[in-house]
């Protein structure tokens, strides 16, 4: 593979959880992202007919028939256990100077292993503009303020991934107004989008995003 990636501006991480229709994902595609797999997303990848730049994982989630799929496509094995597979994807993507990234396939399936998904969405979100999205949701991390357009009558949630305060809203059905969410507490679910666009500020604390995808 030759690495002229660092003019790209955009990557699609495909990992092993549930991913986009072949129609979801097409918008994302037309951008011509640099595409990696995360392991087992390789498998996804060849199921929906993407060809991936570079699959980069422990590589035990793979299948033989995959492999043979992809035998021409660069395959990065690291064997560590220090880092997830998703976690190797978004360092390879640091290393060629890409600057945001849309990861698919991060959640569904194991609890714990979405779980873990979304902690490394706030371990990289400095680093790399991330933005998770799968079959229901686009998620994203908020740690000061963030404007965004938004369909009216859509629905939104709010998740403290710590202790957030001074969240304030606009925009949404039920307005926060220099408020606290903390996990077992409070949290924001399920709001309203009544105008558009929506403001969101926290002052302390990290939140994630959840934009409901219309079913």
């Amino acid at each position: 593979m030759k690495r002229s990636y660092s003019e790209t501006t955009r990557a699609l991480v495909i990992c092993n959880g549930d991913v986009l229709s072949k129609a979801k994902i097409a918008p994302l595609l037309r951008e011509k992202p640099f595409i990696i797999c995360a392991d087992g997303g390789a498998n996804k990848a060849r199921l929906l007919g993407i060809r991936p730049n570079a699959i980069i994982g422990d590589l035990d989630s793979i299948s033989l028939r995959t492999r043979k799929h992809f035998s021409r496509v660069e395959t990065i094995h690291i064997a560590s256990q220090e880092s997830t597979d998703l976690e190797k994807a978004l360092d390879f993507l640091l290393k060629l100077l890409i600057p945001s990234a849309t990861v698919v396939g991060a959640t569904g399936g194991r609890p714990d292993h979405s779980l873990a998904n979304l902690s490394i969405l706030k371990k990289y979100h400095k680093r790399i503009r991330l933005l998770f999205s799968d079959p229901f949701c686009d998620i994203r991390i908020i740690d000061s303020e963030i404007v965004f357009e938004a369909i009216v009558g859509s629905v939104i949630s709010l998740m403290p991934l710590d202790r957030c305060e001074g969240v304030q809203t606009t925009g949404l059905k039920y307005p926060l107004n220099n408020e606290s969410l903390e996990l077992g507490e409070r949290e924001g679910m399920s709001n309203v989008v009544i105008s558009s666009p929506v403001q969101i500020t926290v002052k302390k604390g990290c939140l994630l995003l959840f934009v409901v995808k219309s079913q």
